[in-house]
Parts: structure tokens; sequence; C-alpha cells
């Protein structure tokens, strides 16, 4: 009878452990198919990453064909290049991202011909246009670029929409796994516990009480009650049993609490992963477009200061960006604690990333490593990146990250370098903006404004003092003889005498002033707020100072110029543009009748 109690309990025991295995192994495969759809997150959000990249080239590579296009110089040629360049590099990386998504991979290579199109059917002939000479814009041509380009967009934001689906869809996915591997445990353990139970009731002969309490105490396990016992009665086998299965429940609770602590610090760690890189993601994104709408340099300054933070919420950093004349770099943006906030303005030798034009790294991991000279605290990790586009140096970007977070250190290492990329990429594009703008409206020579600019400022200059009820002159101002100067001394010597009276009115005026090159030696002056007699006293203290000036046009030979000036002003001659510089110029001409170097008012027209 002992022997047979004893075989019973053997196979009482054996079957529940080989259901326990079991269910241990299929929870075990549950946790790794929850691993695999957080890889597949990952590799969704690397491909919406490099596909807004991908954008950027084509957005860098547009912008300076348009720019050769519209000056002919062939200095705006370098970013169609390298962008063009760049774009394949990243085209290949995106297609090796995709091969396996034949849907995303059809959208990615017809955006690939796209920009070969573009290439071919609208740049090239762009370029090849002004190259021969050609300066007018072929308005077909432009048409069919804008088409493709707007294509490409499209095709682009379709992939980078269908990877965000992608990436909710295994979010999803994984969510079901953590409920699956729920089940798993509790059905497998449970049934576990019920195929101990019956081999338990096949001894209920032996003793009614013993078994109907271990009986009460395995049906109370199955229900989920893992701090269940069953009464130890007697010192025979059943007791012995009876104990037996309180040890295997206080080992199944223990298993049990632990898989539960385990699978929700897996649970806990993969939605944190995934939260953090969706808000990266999205904080990315935003950057981007942000930076893209950004007319001025002052204007992506007060985008990063806001998005920067958000970024890079779990270390400290700081933005270093060059001066538009010098050789230093301002803090423009810093966040957390930075170690870089007594350094206020760099030199090029100050950081190492600057010095060598690559990204430089303190993480502890090589002994006798070199602190750059702007990084007071050396604890911790440091990655300074420098920000350059066109071969010009834009700034350094500087993240460190406290000791005691190195986990996440290749994270914020990677993040630092989109960042720096993508901010190169679009502080390059304004400045070229801002180049192209500024030379739409200034006269190469002098500096000063154009005739084009003239006609677009009066209007809203004499708008202003209508709304405002406030006066405004205009004043025509002529170099005597200067065909003399040019047919005497030469164009150079010409030129040396119109700059020179340039930066005299630019001294001479206010800042509201408003300063033109009409055309040849002719400038005109807006004067917003100046009554008549104000622009008169102005006007003679103009032409005095003119007089007086002597240009050096050679190392021995200096020249001086006169001038004459005609004065028009509203109300006193009318509220009309055109009119008031005809009557100004008029005054001009009367001032040059009556002899030169003087100035006229302006006769008031008939009622």
């Amino acid at each position: 009878m002992r022997r047979t109690f004893v075989v019973k309990m053997l196979l009482g025991a054996a079957i529940p452990l080989c259901m326990t295995l079991a269910s241990g192994v299929a929870l075990y495969l549950a946790l790794q198919s929850s691993l695999s759809a957080s890889s597949q997150m990952l590799q969704q959000q690397a491909i919406i990453a490099s596909a807004n990249s991908l954008k950027l080239r084509f957005v860098d590579a547009e912008t300076g064909q348009r720019g050769y296009a519209l000056t002919g110089r062939e200095e705006f040629l370098l970013p169609y290049e390298q962008a063009s360049a760049s774009f394949s590099l990243m085209f290949d990386r995106l297609v090796q991202m995709v091969e396996d998504q034949p849907e995303q991979l059809s959208r990615l290579n017809n955006a690939g011909n796209l920009f070969e199109r573009w290439q071919r059917e609208a740049a090239t002939i762009s370029i090849e246009r002004r190259r021969n000479g050609i300066s007018t814009p072929d308005v077909e041509n432009l048409e069919r670029g804008k088409q493709l380009v707007d294509s490409f967009r499209l095709l682009m934001n379709e992939l980078t929409e269908a990877a965000n689906l992608q990436l909710q869809s295994k979010q999803q996915e994984s969510v079901i796994i953590g409920h699956r591997a729920n089940l798993i445990a509790i059905v497998g353990f449970g049934s576990a516990v019920l195929a101990a139970l019956v081999m338990w009731l096949l001894l209920a002969n032996q003793t009614s009480l013993s078994v109907n309490g271990i009986t009460q105490a395995a049906k109370r396990m199955a229900e989920g009650d893992w701090r269940t016992r069953a009464p130890e009665i007697g010192q025979d086998e059943l007791a012995e049993m009876a104990r037996a299965f309180n040890q295997m429940a206080e080992r199944l609770e223990r298993m049990v609490s632990e898989e539960q602590k385990a699978r929700h610090s897996l649970a806990q760690r993969v939605d944190d992963m995934v939260a953090s890189r969706t808000k990266e993601m999205l904080a990315m994104n935003h950057l981007v477009e942000m930076l893209q709408s950004c007319h001025r340099r002052d204007e992506a300054i007060l985008v990063l200061e806001s998005i920067l933070p958000s970024l890079f919420t779990t270390t400290s950093g700081a933005l270093f960006l060059n001066e538009e004349k010098g050789e230093h770099y301002p803090l423009v943006v810093s966040w957390g604690q930075p170690d870089t906030i007594e350094s206020k303005r760099l030199a090029e030798g100050d950081c190492w990333a600057l010095r060598r034009g690559k990204p430089y790294e303190i993480s502890g991991q090589i002994n006798h490593e070199i602190i750059c000279a702007h990084i007071d605290n050396v604890g911790g990790c440091h990655y300074c990146t420098p920000l350059s586009a066109h071969g010009s140096m834009l700034g350094v970007l500087h993240v460190g990250l406290m000791e005691g977070r190195q986990k996440e250190w290749e994270n914020r290492k990677q993040l630092a370098q989109a960042v720096a990329e993508q901010v190169s990429l679009s502080l390059a594009n304004i400045q070229l903006r801002e180049r192209l703008q500024q030379q739409s409206v200034r006269d190469p020579l002098t500096g000063l404004y154009n005739r084009r600019y003239l006609e677009e400022s009066i209007q809203r200059e004499l708008g202003r003092a209508k709304r405002e009820q406030a006066p405004l002159a205009v004043i025509m101002l002529d170099l005597d003889h200067f065909k003399c100067i040019n047919d005497k001394h030469g164009h150079s010597a010409g030129d040396k005498v119109l700059v020179a009276v340039s930066e005299l009115l630019k001294r001479a005026l206010r800042g509201e002033d408003l300063i033109c090159r009409y055309g040849g030696e002719e400038f005109t002056l807006i004067m917003p707020g100046a009554t008549l007699d104000i622009a008169l006293l102005r006007a003679e203290h103009l032409r005095s100072s003119i007089e007086q000036l002597r240009i050096e046009v050679a190392d021995d030979q200096q020249l001086n110029v006169t001038s004459s000036m005609g004065i028009a002003a509203y109300p006193n001659h009318g509220d009309d543009t055109q009119l008031l510089l005809s009557l100004a110029d008029d005054a001009l001409y009367e001032a040059k009748s009556a002899g030169r170097n003087q100035v006229h008012i302006a006769d008031e027209p008939f009622a």
C-alpha cells in the first residue's frame, strides 16, 4: 500500500511539473514575440526619420538649383551638388530598410524616379540655360519642376504615414502579446494545479478529512488564491503530501509573483521605450516642420529654444551658433543644468569638435581624454557635434549626461547627431534665402536699396503717414557733372565716388530714413515724419557735407563732388507716390538749371 501510494504521489508530482514546464516555455515564446514586435517598431521609427531626412535633401537640392537659376552665381550650385550626392546614399539606406515591404519599396522607388526626373527634366535644363547665358526663367520648366517636387513630397508623406500605421499596429500587437502571456501563465499554472488535484483525489479512500482539506486548498489555488494552504493532519503519507502541497504552493506563489513582476517590468520598459521613441519622433518631425517654415535666423532660434529642451529631456546641453561676422560662437539655447552655462561665447579653439570638424565624445571609456575648454564639470558623458553645411561651420551642439544614466548614452548621441544635421541644413537654407532676398533688393555696388525696393517701400510709408496723419518728405539727389568724372578718371573712380557718397548718406541720416540708389548717380531719400522745413534743413546739411567730401581715387589724387537736390512732401504736394517722386524730380532739375550745388523745393500743384 505504501508503495502504491508513493507511485501515485510521483505521478501526481510529475504531471503538474511537466505542465508547469510547458507553460514556462509558452510564456518565454510570448515574451520573445513581444521583443520582436518592439524591434519592428524601432525599424518603422528609423524609416520615418530617414524619409524626413530624404525630403530635406530634395529641398536643399531644389533651393540650390533655384538660387543658381536666379542669380547665375556658381556658389549656389554647391548645395545642389552636395544634396544630390547625399540623396543617393540616404536613398540606398532607406531602400535597405524597406526591402522586405513591397508596397513601401514601390513608393520609395517611385520617389527615386521622381528625383531623377526632376534632375533630368527640370534642374539640369535650368542650370544649363543659366550657364548658356539665358537669364529669363523658363515658366514651363519651373512648373514641371514644381509638379515633380510636389509629387515627390506626396509619395514621401504616404510612405511616412504607412510607416506610422505599421508602428501603431506593432504597438497594439505588443499589448495583445502581453495579455496572451498573462493568460498562458494563469491557464498553465491552473492546469498544473488541476492535474495535481485529480491525482490526489485517487487517494480519497485513505482519509477523507485530509483529502477534503487538500481538495479545498487546490480549488482555491485554481481560482487564483496562491496564498491558500492545505491542513497537515497526522504523520502519514497524506500528511506528507499536504506538506508537499504547501511547499509547492509557496513556490508557485513566489514564481507567479516573480513572473508578474518580470512581465510588468518588461511591459513597462517596452512601453517607456515606445513612448520615448514616439515622443522623440514627433518632436523631431515638429522641429523639422517648424524650421522649414522659418524665413529668418531669429525665427529659427526661437523654434530651437522651444523644442530642443523637449527633445533632450534627460540631458543637459547648449547650442552655440556663429555670428554673421566674426570668429566667435555665442550661446543661443541652453537647457537642463548645462555645465557650459559659464561659457556664453565660444572661440573656435574652445571646442575640439569645432577644431576637428567632426563629433567629439567624452565617455570616460578612454584614459586621458582631453576635455573641451567650455566644459566645466568633467563628470558623466559629454558629446559635442559641429553644425556645418556647404563647407561652412555654423555652430556646435553640446549634450551632457550625468553619471548613473549611461544606459541612455548611445540613444542621446544618435539623437544629437540627427538634430545637428537637421539644424545645419535648415540654417544653411535660411542663409541662402536671406542672401537671395538681399540680392534682389540691394544695389551691388553701394549696398543701398535699389529702385525696386523703393517703389515697394514708398507705398508702405505713405500709407502709414496717411493712417497716422504724419508728414513724409521725398528728396531726389543727383551728383553734379558725374559723367565728367567717368570720362576723365575712369569708371573705377566714378564707382569710388558713388560708394563714398553712399557711406556719407548712411552716416548722416536717421535709422528710419530710407536711402535708395535710384539709378546711375541719382539717389532717392524717403524721410518718414519729416516736414518740408525739416527736410530742407537736412538736405542743405547733406549738400554741404558732400561738397566737403574728399575722395581718394589714386595714390596722389583726390576728387570732390557737389550735388543738386529736389524736395517734395506729403501732404504739401499731394498724396500720390508717383506725384511726389515726379515733383521732387522736377525740383531737382530746377536746381541743376539754376547752377547746381543747391536745393530746390517743388512747386505746389494746382488745385
